[in-house]
């Protein structure tokens, strides 16, 4: 794998680890606020940048489309995302929260009936087994600790859909063209939740619009850009396992910043959430390459 491009990962990688943290710090701002001013941010400085370095447009209007849908879905996201963040522990809904690529090889197994080996459903019950695991801690539906853990469920699934359906979109098209409005489209998404909700948007503290700031700019530009971006040159499965990452670093600067102890059945769940994932990946990259080598023979 290109060295520049490992860089990069990792530096994404860094960069949106450090989301539920300024989320968990933003206690005064409601989570559909924090989803629409960071993803807004996003939007609005790609557009900016776009009118001084021209990027040209989508190349297909059916990808335009996908992306707008896509777009509505990644709102969601993030709203189900940083409620969850305020609600249960930070590892909980960063564990759970990384769950979108064992709900898109469900999707694809059960709605696009494609059909994968036995390894496949292996690594579906090594991850799904933690995910259980994580889930059952305390479980009781009356409280907002397994309310917060759903809803991390709920986000990966809302994840899921949205790269199913963007899935060639990201291969094909300019970076900042899909992203910019990708962005938009969840934005303005969250402006009607924030709306029929009553949320607050603004009438923030100048240490809640820094956090809002950085969220917009960090993860979201310098994390999430550098994933698409990447995709262009290696594959997206490698690219997709380098989140996996994201609930380690965040578990481990929640323990410092916010004393949040992670239990054994937590750390013990986490793992075999991870190495379910993991092995998808490795499994998936190796159909890929499969592929690619049947094709050149």
């Amino acid at each position: 794998m290109n060295f520049k491009i490992t860089i990069l990962l990792l530096i994404a990688l860094l960069s949106v680890s450090i989301s539920p943290i300024i989320a968990k710090m933003l206690v005064n701002v409601p989570a559909v606020s924090i989803s629409f001013w960071r993803m807004f941010i996003g939007s609005f400085a790609l557009w900016i940048l776009s009118i001084f370095f021209h990027q040209g447009r989508f190349q297909d209007k059916s990808n335009f489309y996908r992306t707008i849908l896509s777009g509505i879905l990644l709102g969601i996201h993030f709203v189900l995302f940083f409620q969850a963040i305020k609600l249960t522990y930070i590892a909980n809904a960063t564990f759970l929260g990384t769950l979108a690529p064992l709900f898109t090889l469900i999707f694809e197994i059960v709605f696009l009936k494609r059909k994968f080996k036995i390894q496949f459903i292996i690594g579906l019950i090594i991850a799904f087994s933690g995910a259980i695991l994580i889930l059952s801690k305390d479980f009781n539906i009356s409280t907002e600790f397994t309310y917060g853990n759903i809803m991390a469920v709920l986000c990966s699934i809302v994840l899921a859909l949205s790269f199913i359906i963007a899935e060639k979109v990201r291969q094909v098209e300019n970076t900042i063209v899909y992203t910019r409005t990708l962005y938009l489209s969840a934005a303005i998404t969250l402006l009607f939740i924030a709306f029929f909700q009553n949320a607050e948007l603004v009438y923030f503290t100048y240490t809640d619009y820094y956090g809002l700031m950085i969220l917009g700019l960090v993860p979201t530009l310098i994390g999430h850009n550098s994933f698409y971006y990447a995709v262009k040159y290696i594959s997206p499965t490698i690219v997709s396992a380098f989140p996996i990452g994201e609930p380690i670093i965040a578990s481990i600067l929640a323990y410092f910043i916010f004393s949040e102890i992670i239990g054994l059945d937590i750390i013990f769940g986490g793992l075999l959430t991870l190495s379910g994932l993991i092995f998808l990946s490795i499994q998936n990259f190796s159909k890929k390459h499969e592929k690619n080598l049947f094709k050149k023979t």
